[in-house]
């Protein structure tokens, strides 16, 4: 009878904590794999808001795209088929243009000058403003890493080394970045990269480092140059509507653990880096890392992308902007 009485008591907790599970469920669909260092993030971010919500939040993840990815992603979180991802930022610049700002050749130089943007949620509330209006919702930002070249053919060191080369563009700032360096961007998805290295279809990309040694794009492209004139990251975005809903418990609950992990996330973003170039050169790739005297060579070469952009970022962001790159 005692036995009986368990079963029945641990099937009533049970049934409770799949109550409480199933109060909220936030659906999280990504597009990269969640081995990479932004997946660790997500990782970490569903086991502590599950935890500190005793369960009443579920976070689902979707990654690798198996869910939703690219611009199709943006429009299901504006339409709240998904309730959160984090989505490159490039992706969002298609809801509003002058979000272009983050795209701008070596418009975050260091580490530090980026943070000092995102650590500012004023600016980063006004830089987003169009994309709020819409229907999404930024509610932290989670920073990844700069972006290497990686070439087939010779090292980048000067800007006239990528001339006459075609190389995978990211969109229309990172292409235009790449035609001012003299070469020719190519538009291709991620799942081609591979074989486009391999049958010569372009001479090289860029990308942030660790990717490069996930996919294995060293192999094909063993020259390699860490530089900063673009920094990878992810606005931590939610459907607004959704969002708004939330009991502002857990809404603060849910805010609070995005912000610490991002936080956090910055240590072990630059830890990964430092890794990646480390088995780079170990698996016999020549991993060069810009010099200042490179960048600045690289600045002025890339300095009419600015130009060519700012009729669609208006001028207080871009001064901003710039008042964070002079810190």
């Amino acid at each position: 009878m005692r036995y009986l009485v368990g079963l029945v008591l641990a099937s009533v907790l049970l049934i409770g904590v799949q109550a409480r599970a199933a109060e909220i469920t936030i659906r999280f669909p990504v597009e990269y794999s969640l081995e990479v260092a932004p997946g660790a993030a997500n990782l970490l971010f569903k086991k502590q808001v599950e935890e500190r919500t005793g369960g009443r939040v579920e976070v689902q993840l979707f990654p690798s795209g198996s869910l939703y990815k690219g611009l199709d992603l943006v429009q299901a979180i504006l339409r709240g088929d998904a309730e959160m991802t984090t989505l490159t930022s490039a992706y969002w610049t298609a809801l509003s243009p002058k979000l272009a700002v983050f795209e701008l050749p070596y418009a975050f130089p260091e580490r530090a000058n980026f943070y000092a943007a995102i650590d500012d949620e004023d600016f980063i509330a006004s830089a987003y403003d169009e994309v709020t209006a819409k229907g999404a919702v930024p509610i932290t930002v989670l920073p990844y890493d700069h972006f290497a070249f990686a070439s087939r053919t010779k090292p980048f060191r000067a800007p006239s080394d990528l001339a006459g080369l075609k190389v995978r563009g990211l969109g229309r700032i990172n292409s235009a970045m790449l035609e001012a360096l003299g070469a020719s961007p190519v538009s291709l998805n991620l799942v081609e990269l591979s074989p486009a290295l391999q049958q010569g279809v372009i001479d090289g990309l860029n990308a942030p480092i660790d990717i490069i040694y996930a996919y294995k794009w060293h192999e094909t492209a063993r020259y390699i140059t860490y530089a900063p004139a673009y920094l990878s990251f992810y606005p931590w975005m939610v459907n607004a509507s959704w969002w708004n809903s939330l009991n502002p418990e857990l809404r603060e609950i849910i805010q609070t653990t995005a912000k610490e992990v991002a936080l956090g996330h910055r240590t072990r973003s630059e830890e990964e880096t430092r890794k990646a170039i480390e088995r780079l050169r170990a698996a016999g790739a020549e991993v060069h890392v810009q010099t200042a005297e490179e960048r600045e060579a690289w600045m002025k070469a890339t300095a009419s992308v600015w130009d060519s952009f700012k009729s669609q970022i208006d001028a207080k962001l871009l001064e901003k902007v710039r008042s964070f790159s002079a810190k």
